[in-house]
């Protein structure tokens, strides 16, 4: 691995010095790796959102792509922030490994852009928590290699007792 990238929110650099620091790399941070920007939605459970504002709850609920609550972001304006951000950091290392720490709506899009599905169509990929994805990026844009791979949370340790 040659450059380790992360949103510069807090758990994303955190969890990306982990394995930075094993590396002997530093943390590149990284705003276009940010989760979507939800504006008044922020901090609000699913049924208050749906309670306070019903209209947008649905949209948000159905995916309308050009829905952003009010303060927040468009989904379109988020997938293309993010993948453009991914996109610009593998362009910097071709033919190179680069590790990119982020979040789950990220992910979401990285995995929609490589696999080619429209924004609106149902997610039926697990999105991990501080599971391995693995992506090519070539001049073409992104291809999916490998999603969710979370073996390295389910054994020990080589250096841990069996």
């Amino acid at each position: 691995m040659q450059a380790v990238y992360a949103s510069d929110l807090g758990r994303a650099v955190e969890t990306a010095a982990a394995f930075a620091q094993a590396a002997g790399l530093p943390v590149q941070r990284e705003p276009g790796l940010r989760e979507r920007r939800f504006g008044c939605f922020e901090g609000l459970r699913f049924d208050e959102i749906e309670q306070r504002w019903p209209e947008d709850s649905l949209r948000w609920r159905r995916r309308d792509p050009d829905f952003g609550p009010e303060g927040g972001e468009t989904l379109r304006a988020f997938y293309d922030r993010c993948v453009t951000a991914a996109a610009q950091l593998a362009a910097r290392h071709p033919g190179q490994s680069i590790a990119l720490v982020s979040h789950g709506g990220v992910l979401d899009c990285l995995y929609r852009a490589a696999t080619r599905l429209d924004l609106q169509a149902p997610r039926t990929w697990q999105v991990g928590n501080a599971a391995v994805n693995r992506l090519l990026h070539t001049p073409q844009g992104f291809m999916l290699v490998g999603w969710s791979d979370d073996m390295h949370l389910a054994r020990p340790a080589l250096d841990e007792p069996a």
